[in-house]
């Protein structure tokens, strides 16, 4: 920020009659000239309570760069487990496929395959009508 102020005033100072110099100086001389009581007393207010405002945005804000910074990390540590995944899933995605391919050789040989047919058990003939109560 250093630098890019000192290279704005070089600027302004090595030409006199440049764009710089008309946005750094000419514009707000033009504006502080045409400024009325009002505004210049609204500047005044506002220039008296901007450390106090400053003063209670600040936790906030730096509540915010934590939880951004957090986020970032996230992203960074989301990016670097789905590099080290990459290899594993393209071996997963190529069994995958192999095991698709394999599906019909195996309903095949499940139909192919001769059922042993059963007889139904017998089951024993009661002595009485008592047997079952």
């Amino acid at each position: 920020m250093l630098l890019t102020v000192l290279l704005i005033c070089l600027f302004a100072a090595a030409r006199h009659d440049g764009p710089v110099r008309r946005w750094l100086v000419e514009l707000p001389a033009q504006r502080l000239a045409a400024m009325t009581p009002r505004n210049a007393v609204a500047l005044v207010l506002l220039l008296a309570i901007m450390p106090f405002a400053g003063q209670i945005l600040l936790p906030e804000m730096a509540w915010i760069l934590a939880l951004d910074l957090a986020a970032w990390v996230e992203v960074g540590l989301a990016v670097t487990v789905m590099a080290r995944l990459a290899p594993a899933w393209k071996g997963l995605k190529a069994s995958a496929a192999r095991l698709v391919r394999q599906i019909p050789r195996f309903a095949s040989r499940a139909r192919r395959a001769p059922t042993a047919r059963r007889r139904p058990a017998k089951s024993p003939a009661p002595e009485d009508g008592w047997a079952f109560a």
